[in-house]
């Protein structure tokens, strides 16, 4: 165990000594010594290049995917979510009026959105704004909707 712990140490001990010298030599020096080795500098430009870029790629594929992953599971949560909205179409329009007036910076959003005044919303448009409130949580503290 001590052997390997031993050879690890030199091992280690000769490569920041290579680090520090090459640390310290002049651009020059470290073009005339690839030369020297015959290596293309443009060639291996090119190349750390592509090893870079390739690792960004990874990256944002990677959290492309865990994005995606996140919306399909917000897709389906919402997709699961039972409506609790009230049968009778009087009663959703009360429960949109009143859960406008308790919110009344919804109500701008509402009516913006619909490009109508509130008072000329079908029944169809008054159920499509409480189920897009309910489905951002915003019905969930409204008393007259949780009775």
């Amino acid at each position: 165990m001590t052997k390997r712990r031993d050879s690890s140490a030199k091992v280690s001990a000769i490569l920041f000594a290579l680090a520090d010298r090459e640390a310290t030599a002049s651009d020059k020096e470290v073009l005339e010594a690839a030369a020297g080795e015959g290596i293309s500098i443009v060639d291996e430009a090119a190349r750390v290049r592509g090893v870079l870029l390739s690792g960004v790629v990874r990256g944002k594929k990677a959290r492309l995917s865990r994005a995606h992953e996140a919306h399909q599971k917000a897709l389906l949560d919402l997709g699961a979510r039972t409506s609790r909205l009230p049968a009778d179409p009087g009663v959703r329009r009360q429960l949109l009026a009143a859960a406008l007036q308790r919110r009344p910076d919804m109500r701008q959003g509402v009516v913006t959105l619909q490009h109508r005044e509130f008072e000329s919303f079908s029944d169809a448009d008054v159920e499509s704004a409480l189920k897009q409130l309910d489905a951002l949580g915003l019905l969930d503290d409204d008393p007259e909707f949780n009775s």
